[in-house]
């Protein structure tokens, strides 16, 4: 590591199942500079919210959010993460960075170790980004076509003609980033003072993927962006990403990524007993 500095980070967990591994998660990434942000997403019923508080009562700094549904492509993904960042303005949280994490996420790494990372610099956030057409050629149906995500993959899309408003440039990447404290302020603000760029996203497919990039790319903290999203993450499987497992514990470790996904306890919780075991190796020997 090139600096001693230690990051305060704030990690926004957004989940819904797996409350056990949930707990794991954050018991991983527990330091006494980190905090937690939860989200639950109001999907899932009373009792795994209940369970997530249980799992979560033995972690340090952990609030649990205003609960939000969030369907697999729609809006309420981005809405329960602008909760999160205002939260973290609102309330003046003495933090660094924000880490969006989802409940399938594990570290690679020990936590102090990612906190020493993005302590070598706290101006810099961490997103894949790219111009929309260069990362998805066929993307730009995802902006210019309205779209309704809703219940029990309810997908309906009209072809009106819809450009972003204020003639931002569309910047996308995958939806698990990093972002300094300063990038999250001027998100909130951003947000904040242009409803119809957020109304706009409503309707937009995978907006997670594109409304982050969108704002911070058409920003003055731009060049504070690294176009790395920090993770291991296998998009081989049509669809993906896949669920990974023992088998893939050599890539893992090899990857010097600080995070991968996705696990699934109920499928394999061998591979984050292993991913333990070599956290537990590199905290005792960092250079090694």
């Amino acid at each position: 590591m090139t600096s001693s500095m230690r990051s305060r980070v704030a990690y926004v967990v957004l989940t819904h199942r797996n409350p056990r591994q949930v707990g794991r998660l954050l018991w991983r990434l527990s330091t006494d500079r980190s905090r937690f942000l939860v989200h639950v997403d109001r999907r899932a019923g009373r009792a795994v919210d209940a369970d997530m508080r249980r799992h979560a009562a033995a972690v340090p700094r952990v609030q649990f959010l205003r609960r939000r549904r969030c369907f697999w492509a729609g809006f309420g993904m981005v809405r329960a993460t602008l909760g999160a960042f205002d939260h973290v303005v609102r309330q003046e949280l003495p933090v660094d960075h924000i880490v969006l994490v989802s409940g399938q996420d594990y570290p690679l790494r020990p936590a102090e170790e990612i906190e020493r990372f993005l302590g070598a610099d706290l101006s810099r956030s961490f997103m894949s980004a790219g111009p929309v057409l260069d990362v998805w050629p066929d993307g730009h149906w995802r902006i210019d076509m309205w779209h309704l995500v809703s219940y029990q993959n309810l997908h309906l899309t009209v072809p009106w003609e819809r450009r972003i408003p204020g003639g931002l440039a569309p910047y996308g990447g995958e939806a698990w980033i990093c972002l300094s404290l300063a990038a999250v302020r001027h998100v909130v603000e951003f947000a904040r003072a242009n409803a119809r760029f957020v109304r706009f996203f409503e309707h937009v497919l995978h907006p997670d993927e594109i409304f982050f990039q969108t704002i911070l790319m058409n920003s003055p903290l731009r060049e504070t962006v690294v176009d790395d999203h920090l993770r291991y993450i296998d998009w081989s499987p049509d669809p993906g990403p896949a669920t990974l497992g023992v088998s893939d514990l050599d890539k893992l470790v090899r990857s010097r990524r600080l995070f991968a996904r996705k696990f699934d306890a109920t499928v394999d919780e061998t591979i984050l007993d292993l991913l333990d075991e070599h956290i537990e190796r590199s905290t005792l020997a960092p250079d090694g």
